[in-house]
């Protein structure tokens, strides 16, 4: 789980769990989230360096190092996000569809770099969508996009519905699952993988070259994930 019933998610993990979470980001030529994170958190999406060591640099290290790509087929990213009004916003990315109001696209495109992805074709079966009724962006060609701009490693931190649709695609390479000593429960919660998940066995994704780290009293598991 990565939420409670109502989106409460700070902190789960501890300092030690989140550290390395930046760590992830700066070995990253961009991070990726769905536009739910952005309503939920409105999240920066920076590197952020320990304070430690910021200390020992003497210099100030909290702008960001890559760029920050916003799932959002409807055009519903808010003016008022830290994405879109801070002082990096030209390394922001908007991808919405055809089918998003243009008065929202023309507005988003005044203060962020805004894409226009096709539309996904896929079985609904097969493919989570985005919570909401949104259409499902053509992840596939938005990645052959990225690498032309030469955006070769992609970090998605989520959330659920983006996530299951990169794992459920075969789009990811490499997963990190950060587990605390915590239980949330609830069947309304939220999950790290959310969609429709596996129909039945032979569509249940499988890992391979796992590795385990402690982090404080939290775990980190890395590994590759299966191809079929």
């Amino acid at each position: 789980k990565i939420a409670t019933a109502n989106g409460e998610s700070q902190w789960i993990t501890g300092k030690r769990a989140r550290a390395w979470g930046m760590k992830l980001r700066q070995g990253s030529d961009a991070i990726l989230v769905g536009i739910n994170t952005v309503l939920a958190d409105d999240p920066s999406l920076t590197f952020r360096e320990p304070r430690r060591e910021r200390r020992a640099a003497k210099i100030e290290t909290r702008g960001p190092r890559l760029r920050r790509i916003v799932l959002d087929a409807q055009a519903r990213t808010p003016l008022s996000a830290k994405l879109v009004s801070d002082a990096h916003a030209g390394l922001t990315t908007v991808v919405v569809s055809k089918l998003a109001p243009a008065t929202r696209v023309a507005a988003l495109a005044k203060r962020v770099n805004v894409i226009v992805a096709p539309l996904a074709k896929v079985r609904p079966r097969t493919h989570p969508g985005v919570a909401g009724g949104s259409p499902a962006l053509d992840l596939r060609w938005l990645l052959k996009r990225l690498g032309a701009e030469e955006v070769t490693s992609l970090l998605v931190e989520g959330g659920g519905e983006v996530n299951a649709s990169f794992l459920l695609q075969g789009l990811a390479q490499r997963i990190g699952f950060f587990y605390a000593p915590k239980v949330l429960g609830g069947r309304k919660s939220r999950p790290a993988v959310a969609g429709d998940g596996a129909h039945n066995w032979h569509e249940v994704l499988s890992l391979r070259d796992l590795e385990w780290r402690w982090l404080g009293p939290d775990l980190l598991l890395s590994a590759r994930v299966e191809r079929s």
